[in-house]
């Protein structure tokens, strides 16, 4: 008795190179289609956003600063919001200013459909070029100092 995923191999085997099948062989997993990205798991619930493509880390030569910690110049409202929320959530701040700095950002029109809220949400702060910072990769009390500068740049924002 062969097994699905053997039998699939050795369909495939004796398949010609470059051959397509209007329907996956039996016992094959099926394949996410990259203009679908809804469809695939790894991206499933996630938000592409234009102009942005991949990401700068702690390890990233240059993205630092002499303080350790990235520029937030070039941070929005929206994406300072966003961060706000990130810190929050994974309790790098406490307190009712960086709940209220970040709800009073969250509330602004500007805020509301900027696509740079999402990806502050998820941690990713916004550098002025098509790769924004992974403040994850920040040692913790990094990340601590960082999000209490974004709660000061918020409450300038939002006056």
């Amino acid at each position: 008795m062969v097994s699905g995923a053997a039998h699939a191999q050795s369909a495939a085997a004796q398949l010609p190179a470059g051959t397509t099948l209007s329907t996956p062989p039996a016992g094959s997993v099926p394949v996410a289609s990259p203009a679908d990205p809804a469809s695939n798991p790894a991206t499933r619930g996630t938000q592409i956003v234009k102009g942005v493509t991949g990401t700068t880390t702690a390890a990233t030569p240059g993205v630092l600063g002499e303080n350790g910690l990235p520029s937030l110049a070039s941070a929005n409202a929206g994406n300072v919001a966003g961060l706000l929320s990130y810190c929050i959530h994974k309790k790098l701040v406490y307190g009712t200013t960086s709940r209220s700095t970040a709800r009073a950002l969250a509330k602004r029109d500007d805020v509301k459909n900027d696509q740079f809220y999402s990806v502050g949400g998820q941690g990713l702060l916004e550098t002025g070029t098509s790769t924004p910072f992974d403040i994850s990769t920040l040692d913790r009390s990094k990340r601590v100092e960082l999000c209490s500068d974004l709660v000061k740049k918020g409450q300038s924002l939002s006056n």
